[in-house]
């Protein structure tokens, strides 16, 4: 009796993934076909915003980038949030700060005392701006010389946050390793997910390696006071905050507005990363029920389908093509956004069996706070981060 209850508990939790998935995928088809950007070229102040520890060797290329911009050169600054650093950091940007370009320099101490660093740095950094709109990127990261001026035209005048796309340099792709394709194309992926939500007026996430927000729209969420006390997060929780506040938010398609990244060097660190991400999951519970449902949707459908296979294995391949054909159909129209070539889907089942285990494994570390970020580890008790900025 409580294997047949728990047989059918499986079937309607794998039938209302299926369900979900469908539904969205739908509906993402139409939103892209109705997309149409609402473009504004008014000239704003712009302060580009970065947060860098021990990111030397990184800096000239991210500086080089920054200062050949098409964006008027008397209409933008560069913050820079050194959180800390050990290495050449200060000297690099006090170089350029001694040859005359608008830059500022900002240290900030005593990481050891605060939750979260990073947002501390990037506090200060965004308090020390003098610009309308705020732009981050990471330091590690490569910008076009187009995306100040991309960026910057999608804010019309209702528009408080303009969330962007990030992707690995991969110079080669058919020379590239299985983890560096797995770490972009399962990037492009999320992305198409997302994109989806944003063509529907849904902003489900973002990453900090190349969003955009209004100053004032920042401070009247109060900055990041009421997630300091989360050691990550400071691109999606804010835009969560934001979202609360009625705040309108957008996503910019533009190829022009791309941005670059390292790709990792290992699977420890890929693990690393994927799990610092999914350790905010249960905070977006609170913050965006609808986003988590869908992911709960989806796991459902993923792992209730490969349990499935070990009660009735003809139902659970069933479950399993279903899903095949869902994403298939998904990336068809939605893969050119975001600069997946054609070639570049015949990893897909390389993905789907590596994604299928990593997600559920990452997500398990996330919520355990087993990963590091700018050198530290999540703190296990509740800590009162919401000082020392």
């Amino acid at each position: 009796m409580i294997g047949k209850i728990l047989y059918y508990l499986l079937l309607a939790l794998v039938g209302s993934g299926a369900l979900t998935y469908i539904i969205f995928v739908i509906r993402f088809y139409f939103g892209w076909k109705r997309y149409k950007p609402v473009l504004d070229f008014e000239k704003k102040r712009v302060s580009v915003v970065i947060v860098a520890r021990n990111e030397a060797k990184n800096l000239p290329l991210l500086m080089t980038c920054l200062l050949s911009q098409d964006y008027p050169r008397e209409l933008y600054e560069i913050v820079l949030g050194d959180d800390d650093s050990q290495d050449d950091t200060e000297t690099i940007m006090r170089g350029y700060i001694e040859a005359g370009h608008n830059i500022k320099y900002i240290r900030s101490m005593g990481r050891a005392d605060v939750v979260s660093p990073k947002k501390v740095a990037l506090s200060r950094a965004i308090e020390a701006a003098e610009g309308d709109i705020i732009l981050t990127t990471d330091a590690d990261c490569m910008v076009p010389i187009t995306w100040i001026s991309s960026m910057v035209a999608h804010f019309s005048e209702d528009v408080s946050m303009v969330a962007g796309y990030s992707r690995t340099l991969i110079p080669a792709w058919d020379k590239a390793s299985v983890l560096q394709k797995y770490e972009h194309f399962d990037f492009a992926l999320t992305y198409m997910v997302l994109g989806g939500g944003y063509t529907l007026g849904k902003s489900w996430a973002c990453i900090g390696q190349n969003l955009a927000y209004r100053k004032s729209a920042w401070e009247a969420v109060g900055g990041f006071s009421r997630i300091m006390h989360l050691i990550s997060g400071d691109d999606v929780n804010l835009m969560q905050l934001m979202r609360q506040e009625k705040h309108k938010i957008i996503f910019n398609f533009a190829p022009a507005s791309f941005t670059h990244t390292h790709p990792v060097k290992t699977w420890k660190q890929f693990i690393n990363q994927r799990s610092r991400w999914a350790s905010n999951m249960k905070y977006q519970l609170s913050f965006n029920p609808e986003f988590f449902f869908i992911l709960f949707s989806m796991a459902c459908l993923y792992w209730g389908g490969i349990i499935l296979m070990f009660v009735n294995l003809r139902l659970g391949l069933w479950v399993f093509a279903y899903r095949i054909v869902i994403e298939l159909m998904m990336m068809s129209y939605s893969h050119k956004h975001f600069g997946v070539k054609s070639r570049m889907l015949l990893f897909y089942p390389v993905w789907l069996v590596i994604q299928t285990f990593m997600l559920v494994f990452t997500m398990v570390l996330g919520q355990l706070g087993i990963f590091v970020w700018h050198g530290k580890r999540p703190p296990k008790g509740v800590i009162n981060a919401r000082n020392n900025i």
